[in-house]
């Protein structure tokens, strides 16, 4: 299992405003990589009251468990890869991937038993750079929504806030900061 911190900023934009954000950082749809996460909680969305969120992202044929919790600044991610195998018994039996994840979660009491996959999302990615800096450029597919967000992930949430308000400038969007995750977007759309 691997540990990190993700630091980002995140800001939606219309369709429009992503395609000028494209043209003008000189990317399109034929650079998006498509990945699915797999949102799974209780039926009483139990992780979620405490903070936690968990998916399987299956990205060019890996598929990646990941819990992540929040901090001060940032989120804590704990990443297990499972294999195709432990994503269909998730999907078509409720089985949960055993390993340090389960093991972390049965430490604070979560009922893994209970865990169920609620929703979907499939994004199709572009990973580029403005100024030096990491961007994600993001159309995501949720419960019959689609919605377009851009994120910057640095050592600093205020770094990553400067690098989207610099390119909003560029680009005359206004800047919107998005603190809604896409967890929590698609989630919503279920009710």
């Amino acid at each position: 299992m691997s540990t990190n911190v993700e630091i980002e900023a995140k800001i939606l934009v219309t369709a429009e405003e992503f395609d000028k954000i494209c043209v003008f950082l000189g990317v399109s749809a034929q650079d998006a990589v498509a990945q699915t996460n797999y949102y799974i909680d209780t039926t009483t969305s139990e992780l979620r009251k405490y903070g936690f969120s968990l998916r399987v992202r299956e990205r060019r044929n890996q598929f990646t468990l990941t819990l992540k919790s929040p901090l001060a600044e940032g989120t804590l991610e704990k990443n297990q890869p499972i294999g195709p195998r432990e994503l269909h018994e998730l999907r078509e039996n409720g089985r949960f991937p055993t390993g340090t994840v389960t093991d972390f979660l049965r430490s604070l009491g979560f009922p893994v038993e209970q865990l169920t996959i609620r929703t979907q999302l499939t994004t199709w990615r572009i990973e580029t750079t403005y100024e030096d800096r990491s961007l994600s450029l993001d159309k995501n597919v949720y419960s019959g929504i689609t919605d377009y967000e851009v994120e910057s992930e640095q050592s600093a949430i205020a770094l990553a806030a400067e690098t989207l308000k610099k390119l909003c400038q560029a680009t005359g969007i206004t800047y919107r900061p998005n603190k809604i995750s896409k967890h929590a977007r698609a989630l919503k759309a279920l009710s």
